[in-house]
């Protein structure tokens, strides 16, 4: 059984249980209220036939105001006595003599009637109706009452199934975009069913983003990786069908070996700065650059190049290992593609710590495709909360901008 359904049935439930409760106590309030007005048509009746039987000589009620006030819109019974001898008796014939010994001043529902007493001196009368009228009168009332009830109760739960069905279309649309796995849009409201289905929805998205960067993260990987793992396999085949080893391939090999750990740390790297894989630490960047720089100087010397460093004290928080491999990306990219001399620098402006680095070539072309050492660089930035900063006068810079250290840690995208 569907939640709407259940939740209709509970709705129709509830409605029905509500109703007939209030059918039975207004029942009850009904019957109250008839008798009380019983009780008041017998006091009157009791006082005006007492009333007339004492003006008369012989105590007993006249037959016209007998016929007026025992035979009219209420028809009753009356028995006249003085101390325990019946004097007088009239009205309906077919009243209980038991009701002859009612208390007075107190009305008595007794064999399906209802008495009272009435008493001047040693004379006393009562009056009783039968009840049939009032029984009937809250007999009719509920055989009205019941179906009007049920068709409340079915109307109820049918409104609850179409409403409930309208509050439970969001979730119902993020099921199936969820099978289909397929982004859907949001739902208005702020309701308990509109959040939750917000919530969901973000998660479906922030689900589908992550998806969709996994397999550009795999297209990627295999793009990279294809070129060096065939130039790697065809230098071993060539070894092995050497007579002797050749040095200039086991150079080359070297060099396709190099090139693989810097793709894997590349990827490494990727994968981390997108799954916000952080180790954050509060860095000193002159510290980080002078190791990228002796790290670097042998490449800068055999390419006959020069490798500037320009250090100013400037702390920033960042991931060690993520820092070390955009710096290693830059001013690796900087020494084989770029021209003149390259500057590693590092400072602080507008209170904020930078580190870049600076060729005095143009840089690579706006309209080519970003390879993968500035894809991580970008990467690392946004997971770092820097700014990335791309110039051309001069040169080509790269600069990464910190956040200052007091301020709030960079925060995490939706769902890593």
């Amino acid at each position: 059984m569907s939640l709407r359904t259940r939740l209709a049935l509970i709705s129709a439930f509830l409605a029905l249980t509500g109703l007939g409760v209030g059918l039975w106590f207004s029942s009850l309030l009904l019957t109250r209220l008839v008798l009380a007005e019983v009780d008041h048509t017998l006091r009157l009746q009791a006082n005006v036939l007492l009333e007339a039987a004492l003006a008369q000589p012989d105590r007993l009620v006249p037959p016209e105001v007998e016929q007026e006030v025992l035979g009219g819109e209420f028809p009753a019974a009356a028995w006249l006595f003085e101390g325990e001898v019946l004097l007088w008796s009239g009205g309906l014939s077919s009243s209980p003599r038991m009701l002859a010994n009612v208390e007075v001043g107190k009305p008595l529902s007794l064999g399906g009637w209802r008495a009272y007493a009435a008493q001047r001196g040693e004379y006393r009368l009562v009056v009783a109706q039968p009840l049939g009228v009032v029984d009937r009168l809250a007999l009719l009332y509920l055989r009205l009452g019941l179906p009007l009830v049920l068709l409340v109760g079915l109307a109820t739960g049918a409104l609850a199934y179409a409403l409930v069905g309208l509050s439970l279309a969001p979730l119902r649309r993020l099921a199936e975009g969820a099978l289909r796995f397929q982004v859907v849009e949001p739902p208005d409201g702020r309701d308990e069913v509109a959040q939750l289905a917000q919530a969901f929805a973000r998660l479906l998205a922030t689900l589908k983003e992550e998806r969709e960067r996994e397999r550009a993260f795999l297209a990627l990987a295999s793009h990279e990786l294809r070129t060096p793992v065939a130039a790697f396999r065809v230098g071993l085949e060539r070894l092995l069908k050497a007579p002797a080893p050749d040095r200039e391939t086991l150079r080359r090999l070297k060099v396709q070996a190099e090139r693989l750990e810097a793709l894997a740390e590349n990827l490494l790297a990727l994968s981390r700065a997108q799954a916000q894989d952080l180790r954050l630490l509060e860095v000193d960047l002159p510290e980080v650059a002078g190791l990228a720089f002796d790290r670097f100087q042998p490449l800068a010397v055999a390419k006959g190049r020069e490798l500037v460093l320009e250090a100013q004290p400037a702390r920033a928080v960042a991931d060690p290992r993520l820092l070390e491999r955009v710096l290693n990306n830059l001013v690796h990219n900087a020494l084989l593609h770029g021209q003149g001399t390259v500057y590693v620098r590092t400072g602080m402006v507008g209170g904020r710590a930078y580190l870049e680095v600076k060729d005095e070539g143009p840089g690579p072309s706006p309209r080519a495709r970003e390879g993968l050492g500035l894809r991580v660089v970008r990467q690392v930035a946004e997971a770092l909360g820097a700014d990335l900063h791309l110039a051309r006068e001069d040169g080509f810079l790269i600069r990464l901008l910190f956040r200052p250290p007091s301020a709030t840690s960079p925060s995490m995208n939706p769902g890593a």
